[in-house]
């Protein structure tokens, strides 16, 4: 790949992140769904879903839409991305933070690890692993 190739990649790549955030806030989980590869897979400590449909279904189970519990936002930064042809790797820091009856709360901060694959022209997400460093009380429908 080229420079040029290697700049629009990793612009692409952090525009598919920008999305995951805006989705998962906007409780779009199949939004979010729709950025991960048909076998992508999102991990975490607390569970795992592979492939969209998978991944959709999931996230409702965990994150609380508007009106069933507290809603929360997502800021990545310190983003390093690693492009290799088709394939990508991405490194992110990661903060929540989540409205509660104390005003807004920070409720987590970690490190996204993820993985990126090229589809007809799209970056994908091929995995997702969320580490937990700090966390809070989450508010989210699985207790955490």
């Amino acid at each position: 790949m080229n420079t040029l190739d290697v700049l629009l990649a990793k612009d692409a790549i952090r525009e598919a992140m920008a999305k995951y955030c805006h989705n998962l806030d906007a409780c779009n989980f199949a939004g979010v769904a729709s950025l991960f590869a048909e076998d992508g897979l999102w991990e975490t400590d607390y569970g795992a879903a592979t492939g969209r449909g998978e991944i959709e279904a999931f996230l409702a189970t965990v994150v609380p839409t508007k009106g069933n519990g507290p809603q929360r936002k997502h800021y990545i930064c310190n983003t390093a991305i690693e492009v290799a042809g088709k394939e990508a790797s991405a490194v992110s820091d990661y903060l929540i933070v989540r409205e509660s009856e104390a005003g807004l709360i920070p409720v987590m901060g970690g490190t996204y690890k993820d993985s990126f694959k090229e589809v007809g022209g799209q970056w994908l997400f091929s995995r997702k692993f969320l580490v937990h460093d700090i966390a809070g009380d989450m508010g989210l429908l699985n207790k955490r």
